[in-house]
C-alpha cells in the first residue's frame, strides 16, 4: 500500500494511471460501518479490475470547522496499519485546513477524476465539499460510477457510528464497543511520573501521558492488556479524575521493568468495577487483591485475539 500525505488537491495520487475505485472519510476506529464500505470497495475492485484508494484526513474535519479539538478513537498510525494486507493500493491522507474545507464539491470530484477514479462507494447520506454541498445526487449526476453501502446496526438496532461508540466507551460498555471496532479499544501514551500512591501499596502503576486526544472510557477499573516493547502483558487499568482531568494508570501483572519514558499501549478488554473510596489502606489492598484474582480468572477463560 502506498501512503501519500498531502495538503494539495492538485497533487497526483495515482502513480500508475490505472482506474481506481475510492472511499473517503475520517474512518475513526474503522468500525463495522466503515468496514462495510471497505469490503464493498475491495469486492467491486476485484470484479472490475480497479485499484483501490482510501482517502482520509489528518484530523477530524470538525476540529477545523468548529475550532475545537474533538477526541478520537484511533490514531492515524494505527488507522493506516489496519489496512495492511487488505488489498489497498493507495492511502491518501489529506491535511484538513480551512482552504480544503472551502473546496467545492465540483472541484473535489474533478480531483478524483484527474486521479483516474472511475467509481466510488458511499452511504446514502454522503455529503462532501464546502458546507456539505455535495450529496448522493451530485455524485450520481457526475461521470463517476456510484455504489451504495448500507448502514450497519448493532444488536440494539442502533446505527454504528464513531459517536455511538464514543458514548459506549464513556458508559463503560467496553465489550460492546470492542465488538463494533476493528481492534479492541487502545490508548497509546508515554509513561510518566505520577504521585506514586499505588507504589506504596505494593502495586506500582504506569501513568500514561496520552499521545493523542483520545476518547477516555468512563471512570472505573478495567481488565486490560498492555504492550511494552512489542510484548503484551496482562494488566489492570484504572481511569480516575485528578485535578479535573482524566488520568489513566495501568498495573502490569508479573512485571518488574523500569519503563519510565517508554511509549506503551493499553488495550481495554472488560469492565471490572466502579471506583470507590476505601476506609483504610488495608481495605484498598484487599480490593486490589480481589481485582487481581478476577483479572487472572478472566485471562484463563478468555482467548484474546
Amino acid at each position: 500500500m502506498r501512503v501519500i500525505k498531502t495538503n494539495n488537491l492538485s497533487r497526483k495520487v495515482n502513480q500508475e494511471n490505472k482506474p481506481l475505485i475510492a472511499i473517503w472519510g475520517f474512518f475513526d476506529g474503522w468500525h463495522l460501518g466503515h468496514q462495510a464500505l471497505l469490503t464493498k470497495m475491495i469486492k467491486i475492485a476485484k470484479d472490475n479490475h480497479y485499484q483501490t484508494l482510501v482517502i482520509s484526513f489528518d484530523v477530524k474535519p470538525q476540529n477545523i470547522l468548529l475550532q475545537k479539538e474533538f477526541p478520537i478513537i484511533l490514531n492515524n498510525q494505527d488507522k493506516i496499519a489496519f489496512l495492511t494486507n487488505k488489498n489497498i493500493n493507495y492511502y491518501c491522507q489529506l491535511t484538513f485546513s480551512q482552504k480544503l474545507a472551502q473546496t467545492s464539491a465540483e472541484n473535489f470530484m474533478k480531483w478524483l477524476l484527474n486521479n483516474d477514479v472511475r467509481a466510488v462507494v458511499v452511504n446514502k447520506d454522503v455529503h462532501f465539499g464546502a458546507k456539505g454541498q455535495g450529496d448522493l445526487k451530485t455524485l450520481q449526476d457526475s461521470q463517476l460510477q456510484v455504489f451504495l453501502s448500507q448502514d450497519v446496526y448493532d444488536q440494539n438496532q442502533q446505527k454504528i457510528s464513531s459517536s455511538y461508540i464514543k458514548g459506549l466507551l464513556e458508559k463503560k460498555e467496553i465489550v460492546h464497543a470492542n465488538s463494533l471496532l476493528a481492534t479492541k479499544y487502545t490508548l497509546t501514551g508515554k509513561v510518566v511520573d505520577g504521585i506514586k500512591e499505588a507504589r506504596t501499596l505494593g502495586f506500582p502503576t504506569a501513568n500514561l501521558e496520552l499521545t493523542n486526544n483520545y476518547v477516555i472510557p468512563g471512570v472505573a477499573t478495567y481488565i486490560s492488556r498492555t504492550e511494552v516493547d512489542n510484548k503484551w502483558y496482562q494488566s489492570i487499568t484504572v481511569v480516575i479524575i485528578r485535578n479535573n482531568k482524566p488520568l489513566v494508570e495501568s498495573y502490569l501483572l508479573d512485571f518488574k521493568q523500569n519503563i519510565y519514558g517508554k511509549t506503551i499501549k493499553t488495550q481495554f478488554l472488560n469492565y471490572l468495577r466502579d471506583n470507590i473510596n476505601f476506609s483504610s489502606k488495608e481495605a484498598l489492598i484487599e480490593q486490589i487483591k480481589s481485582d487481581l484474582k478476577n483479572t487472572i480468572a478472566y485471562f484463563k477463560k478468555t482467548k484474546i485475539s
